[in-house]
């Protein structure tokens, strides 16, 4: 979940320097709808107090910024792909990682469970989980990519960091030739543009998705049994879930 961004109404949560960027900042409104539309099934009332219920959620006392709904997702996702990898890019606290890990257990899944973040994970101790400190716009110098040839398929990756647009393209342009065909890829967070955010994360996952999409049509494929399964878009994760083709 957004970490900068509040969900209010108005600029007043931020810098003069970032209201003038992103008020500079051109991305398209609404976001080009390939492969399709972007919009969530969420009306503005309810998505602003499930926001803020979301980003004050915990798992084991631990912040884990996930939404009801998604959780329940992944934990359908989880048990019908099983992964044997779990990347997730953008760890926060780590309560989400700690969710992972329990449920896999739950489940009997022998996963392992990586978490990436440019910031060290203070308290960090869960052994089931390895983090590595890296930046997402520089995957390619970093310990998981050195790591990766060692990490068991399946995979699930997770991008959940800066929501920038540069930072999400990054990540999808960095995973297509390395993902096999059925692992997955999670583009978490773009119902920021819901939210009308989509200007200060400089386009968002949305923008990040369509113009991946445009570019590069047959990598991806959305799963709509999984982000329209409470309705078209019940997600924060909108046309997030890509399945590799």
């Amino acid at each position: 979940m957004p970490d900068r961004y509040s969900g209010s109404e108005n600029d007043s949560n931020r810098r003069p320097e970032e209201q003038e960027n992103a008020a500079q900042n051109k991305v398209p409104n609404p976001t080009p709808p390939i492969p399709r539309a972007f919009e969530t099934a969420f009306d503005h009332q309810f998505l602003k107090a499930y926001h803020a219920g979301t980003m004050n959620y915990t798992y084991k006392g631990v912040s884990c910024l996930k939404d009801p709904i998604d959780l329940a997702l992944y934990m359908k996702l989880i048990w019908e792909t099983k992964p044997r990898t779990i990347i997730e890019i953008g760890s926060f606290h780590g309560g989400s990682a700690v969710f992972f890990a329990d449920l896999c257990k739950m489940y009997g899944l022998d996963t392992q469970i990586v978490t990436v973040d440019f910031r060290a994970i203070q308290g960090h101790t869960d052994p089931r989980i390895r983090f590595i400190q890296a930046d997402a716009l520089k995957l390619d110098q970093s310990d998981l990519h050195r790591a990766l040839d060692t990490l068991p398929r399946p995979w699930l990756i997770l991008e959940d960091s800066a929501h920038t647009f540069e930072v999400c393209y990054a990540v999808l342009e960095y995973f297509k030739a390395r993902m096999e065909r059925g692992e997955v890829l999670v583009m978490e967070d773009g119902v920021v543009e819901d939210q009308g955010a989509n200007a200060y994360y400089g386009g968002g996952p949305n923008l990040a998705i369509s113009r991946f999409f445009s570019k590069w049509p047959e990598c991806f494929k959305v799963m709509e049994e999984y982000t329209d399964f409470f309705g078209q878009n019940a997600t924060f994760n909108p046309n997030g879930y890509l399945q590799k083709l």
